[in-house]
Parts: structure tokens; sequence; C-alpha cells
């Protein structure tokens, strides 16, 4: 019986192989920002803002929510005294 020999091809990547892959990962997204510090600077600017914005509801939200618990359960009644105090000093 005759031997054969088996080869293994492989197959080399080409440059657009490459590309392909870079261009999934989103990579050159990344490297269209750091190239350009507009871009950058408008894109960090609207994240900052829009994440300021949702903690001053979220903390609005939370800060009825206790005041609604608050006024269920019978009031706070040292809360209640102190702004008493304060609305008498007011009207002076």
């Amino acid at each position: 019986m005759p031997k054969t020999k088996t080869t293994k091809t492989t197959k080399t990547t080409s440059a657009e192989d490459t590309k392909k892959v870079l261009d999934s990962t989103g990579l050159d997204a990344i490297n269209e920002l750091l190239n350009s510090p507009a871009k950058l600077f408008w894109l960090n600017f609207r994240t900052g803002f829009t994440r300021g914005l949702a903690g001053v509801f979220g903390a609005a939200v939370a800060i009825v929510v206790i005041g609604i618990l608050v006024t269920q359960f019978g009031g706070a009644p040292l809360i209640g005294e102190f702004l008493q105090k304060i609305g008498a000093a007011a009207q002076i």
C-alpha cells in the first residue's frame, strides 16, 4: 500500500480580511474620536449633561417619594416644628 502525503492548507489573511475584522470591531470609530478633539469634546459634554440631568431627576423623584412616605406615616415632628419656626421668622 502506497502512503499518501496529506498536507494542511493554511489560508493567509490579506489586507482586505484584516480591514473587515477591524471594521467589525468598531475600533475605527474610536480612532476617529481620538483624532478629532471637537467630536470627542461634544460627545463627552452630551454624556455628562445627560448623566447630570438624570441624576437631578432621580434625586427629585427620591425626595418626592420620601416626602410622601413621611406624610403617610404621620409626619416628622422635629422637622415640622423646625419648618414652622422658619415660617414664623419669615413672616416677621
